[in-house]
This record gives C-alpha cells, sequence and structure tokens, in this order.
C-alpha cells in the first residue's frame, strides 16, 4: 500500500507540471517592451550638440530635439493591433531615450508591426493642468511637462527642434509643433515576426528618427534661411509642414 501511494504521489506530481506548463500562461500576465529611440542625421550616427551638411552643404547644429509619443499599438500576427495606452516624453540628448509598454494577455504573441502617435492626445493635450497628475514626473505631470507645455489654453508642445545653421551670421531656428491638428502617426513593420513571451521583458524594439529628413522629405524640403520658425500659432502652415517631414523621418533601426 506504501509503495501505491508514493507511486500515485510522484505520478499526480509528474502530471501537475506538466498541466501547469501547458497552462502557465493562461491566466493573465503583463509582458513589457521596450521601445528604444535613437537619433542619426542622413543615416548616419548622430548626437545632439554636433553638425551635419544639410542638403546645400551647410553645417547645421542640432541643439535640441524632444517630442512626445502615445496611442501606441503592436501588430499581432493574428489578433491584429493591440492598443496600449502609454504617453512617453523622448529626449534625444539622453542615451536611453525610450518608452515602455506594458501588453496584458494570457499567451505568447508574434509581433511584426508598431504604431505610434507622434504628439498628446486630443483629449489629454487642452485645458488640462499639468499639476492635477497626482505624480508629478509623470510626463504630462507638472515636472514631467516642464519646457514642454505652452499653458492651458495651448496645450502641450509636440515636438521640438532646435538648433542653427553654422554661417556668417548664423541662422537659428525653431520649430515648435502643437495643437491637435499637428498629430500625427507613424506605423512601422517588421521585417519578420518577433516573439513576445507572455510575462516577458527581453523584447526590445529599435526606431530611428533621421533628424536630418525632418528637413529633407521627397516633396517637401524646410530651408531654415527662408523658413526659420514656428510655434505653431504664429505660423501654422510650417508646423504641418514640419510635422509631415517629422511624422516621414522615423524607421526601424536596421
Amino acid at each position: 500500500m506504501t509503495f501505491y501511494t508514493t507511486h500515485f504521489s510522484a505520478a499526480l506530481i509528474a502530471a501537475s507540471a506538466v498541466l501547469l506548463s501547458a497552462t502557465g500562461c493562461q491566466r493573465e500576465r503583463t509582458a513589457t517592451v521596450r521601445v528604444n529611440c535613437a537619433v542619426e542625421w542622413n543615416g548616419e550616427p548622430f548626437t545632439i550638440g554636433e553638425s551635419g551638411l544639410d542638403m546645400q552643404g551647410r553645417e547645421a547644429q542640432l541643439e535640441r530635439l524632444e517630442a512626445y509619443v502615445s496611442d501606441f499599438a503592436l501588430h499581432d500576427v493574428e489578433e491584429g493591433w493591440i492598443d496600449i495606452d502609454t504617453v512617453a516624453r523622448l529626449d534625444f540628448s539622453l542615451a536611453d531615450s525610450h518608452a515602455l509598454l506594458e501588453v496584458v494577455g494570457t499567451g505568447d504573441r508574434s509581433i511584426d508591426g508598431i504604431r505610434m502617435g507622434l504628439g498628446v492626445p486630443a483629449d489629454r493635450n487642452k485645458d488640462v493642468d499639468p499639476a492635477s497628475y497626482d505624480n508629478p514626473d509623470h510626463p504630462l505631470g507638472f515636472k514631467g511637462s516642464a519646457g514642454m507645455h505652452w499653458g492651458w489654453a495651448a496645450g502641450y508642445i509636440f515636438s521640438v527642434y532646435e538648433g542653427r545653421l553654422l554661417t556668417e551670421p548664423n541662422v537659428p531656428f525653431a520649430y515648435h509643433a502643437g495643437n491637435d491638428t499637428c498629430f500625427r502617426t507613424v506605423e512601422l513593420m517588421f521585417d519578420a515576426p518577433r516573439l513576445l513571451e507572455c510575462e516577458s521583458t527581453d523584447l526590445e524594439i529599435n526606431l530611428v528618427l533621421d533628424a536630418y529628413l525632418c528637413l529633407h522629405g521627397d516633396g517637401d524640403v524646410i530651408d531654415p534661411e527662408l523658413d526659420p520658425e514656428t510655434h505653431t500659432g504664429n505660423n501654422l502652415p510650417l508646423a504641418l509642414r514640419w510635422v509631415d517631414l517629422y511624422q516621414s523621418a522615423w524607421s526601424i533601426a536596421p
């Protein structure tokens, strides 16, 4: 009898282990995806504060590049787009500029694309007091939004691109885009699906913003000598040109 009980218990434990391994991700769990965002100039690695040549061969020094990103979604091969409510502030002068996405689900996923909003969603933009956030360090909070908020009526600054042409004399430029009309979305698909394991923190997605392409596009080129600045309200047409170029300047890192 003792042998039978021991044998039965061992078999039960083994069967339970198999069952758990087969159903270990049937409960809802959270996987974390880190979206790394780097900057380059005309396809080459670049650091804020450096200069690069523009289309006319002039040296352009980029001194500040910051942006809000939000309204993320990951594309699952079987489920389609999975929306993720995240707002992040990117400062490209930092080496680890990134956004963290939390994906809730009950199993592994095959991810083959990412969608990202460029700016702050309309329902959180205007008539919002940053001090109303319990955490002041929240990207939209009082401290978190410092330097990226115009005021209650105007809302948040979606993107900031500042620098100067190193000509004689120097030509400063500043493109500050905000307002709901300047919100854009970028959608990027991978060459092959990537596995996102349930309850994993291993998946990283590397994106690149080409600062050169923010001024030079196939259908438009912004010349800082001719169009040196916009703060959206004072020059909306230029702000819209800027965000359209900015939208097209994103890509998946090779």
